[in-house]
């Protein structure tokens, strides 16, 4: 009886989250939330899709939090309400103009926010529709990164970036998926076959898909095979990406 109480506070603890709040270089205030792991296998940086915020990862950072994997999910300076929340850091723009640079400076303070939090874990980042696209960029730009996860990425997704020529100068490990629509499925593969990456896979569900990081969360998806099988080919990514093989 003891145990089992140990047990059922151990994995309580290891789901709560905590609100973070990092300051972008110009000035603006970032809003997270961290879900901590004591003794983690690695550590990812979430983020959401365009017009969304940290909630779109509300049915995922328990999951990843049982399978060993710290995250901070980031609101970022681009999205809005979703699921009945706002997006804090879009509240706070005032006058400040979006462009993909400064959304790039965003990700690499989080980022840094993860490193130092967990000096001995390997950071992967995960993204949604344009947020996956963006982490093209982003990846070559911090070749320290794990790996990245982009969910339904799109090279159209970017105004002010080459994405296909950002993918030619990324060398880190790369996972795309996409819901099953055929034009999801071949953006992803464009992109995924333009990185110099030497260890990337391409998941394509069979028969059915959402747009998006949705697709790990059974509550969006209402099919738990479905579900379970993007979670199998994304842990079984990061655990290739981890092992540093050169072919994952």
């Amino acid at each position: 009886m003891r145990m089992s109480a140990l047990l059922h506070l151990l994995i309580i603890s290891v789901a709560l989250a905590a609100p973070v709040q990092l300051r972008a270089p110009d000035g603006l205030t970032l809003h997270a939330e961290h879900t901590a792991v004591t003794h983690p296998r690695g550590a990812v940086l979430l983020l959401h899709a365009p017009g969304q915020n940290r909630h779109e990862f509300r049915g995922i950072v328990g999951r990843l939090a049982r399978e060993g994997y710290a995250s901070l999910a980031l609101d970022q300076r681009s999205g809005g309400r979703y699921d009945g929340h706002n997006n804090p850091t879009v509240a706070g723009l005032g006058t400040r103009i979006l462009t993909e640079r400064s959304a790039l400076s965003d990700l690499d303070v989080a980022w840094r926010w993860l490193k130092r939090t967990y000096p001995n874990a390997s950071v992967f980042a995960l993204g949604s529709g344009a947020s996956g696209t963006l982490l093209i960029p982003f990846a070559a730009q911090r070749p320290e990164l794990a790996g990245v996860l982009a969910f339904s990425p799109y090279r159209g997704d970017l105004f002010e970036t080459d994405a296909l020529a950002a993918a030619r100068r990324m060398h880190v490990p790369l996972f795309v998926t996409s819901s099953d629509d055929p034009f999801e499925v071949q953006a992803a593969r464009e992109l995924l076959n333009a990185t110099a990456s030497a260890c990337k896979r391409q998941y394509v569900p069979p028969g059915f898909g959402l747009r998006g990081a949705v697709n790990l969360d059974p509550a969006k998806t209402t099919e738990p095979v479905v579900t379970e099988r993007y979670w199998t080919a994304v842990l079984s990514f990061m655990e290739a990406a981890k092992s540093r093989k050169r072919r994952c």
